[in-house]
């Protein structure tokens, strides 16, 4: 009888010791990362960092970019997934730099009638190293980002964002020395537009496009900022 009673015993705790690695591997079969089922979003995307092709979209023929036309951009950001979903929202804060290296020559003419001063683009006359013009901005940019639920994660973002110019100059090198005329009169403070990116892990192409014109009323009319480039997202 006691044999019995011990033959039990073993058999029932062999039964439980059996049942609880069957519970322990479900559990981390459950937990799983890449169990799509019991996905759970995580923020990401939280620092980016550009490098762009920057150009103005309006410039009238006779007024020519050149491969110099490179600006960069900083931003760091708040991730807020949507749910268990592939979705994500994103908002924060940035700094970009906008360059525009052509032959054009910024300079002023007085309307007598309106009593403005006038700011008027016009092809250079005379022969020079280098001639740019450049905009530093802070802008808030606001994105609704897709990111796949994959070992390596592809992601399309897409948003919108403004801006305001804290500095603006134009630079020109020629054969008597270097000219810096800051604060161009007649700039546009406020920058608004879209920007889209896309791409696998840390890397993306990333464009933007501003409807707000570069210039006031009282300069050159429909010239708009827009810049590709390439996307590094670190953290």
């Amino acid at each position: 009888m006691k044999k019995a009673i011990i033959y039990l015993l073993v058999f029932f705790s062999f039964g439980r010791s059996v049942q609880a690695q069957k519970d322990s591997a479900k559990l981390a079969k459950t937990a799983s990362e890449f169990d799509l089922k019991n996905y759970k979003a995580d923020p990401k995307d939280r620092l980016i960092f550009e490098a762009n092709y920057t150009n103005w979209l309006g410039v009238s023929k006779n007024i020519k970019s050149d491969w110099k036309c490179i600006g960069f951009g900083f931003c760091t950001m708040f991730d807020k997934p949507i749910g268990n979903s592939n979705f994500s929202f994103g908002y924060g804060l940035g700094f970009y730099s906008h360059n525009f290296s052509s032959n054009g020559n910024l300079s002023y003419r007085n309307d007598s009638l309106t009593q403005h001063t006038n700011t008027i683009l016009s092809p250079k006359t005379t022969s020079y190293i280098a001639n740019r013009y450049n905009e530093r901005s802070f802008e808030i940019p606001l994105e609704l980002r897709f990111r796949t639920k994959t070992t390596r994660t592809f992601k399309v973002m897409v948003g919108a964002k403004i801006g305001y110019v804290i500095s603006n100059y134009n630079k020109t090198d020629d054969a008597n020395g270097r000219i810096r005329l800051y604060n161009i009169k007649n700039v546009n403070p406020w920058r608004y537009g879209v920007n889209f990116r896309i791409g696998v892990e840390q890397i993306c192409l990333t464009a933007s496009y501003y409807f707000s014109e570069v210039f006031t009323q009282n300069g050159p009319k429909g010239i708009h900022p827009f810049s590709i480039g390439l996307a590094i997202i670190p953290y």
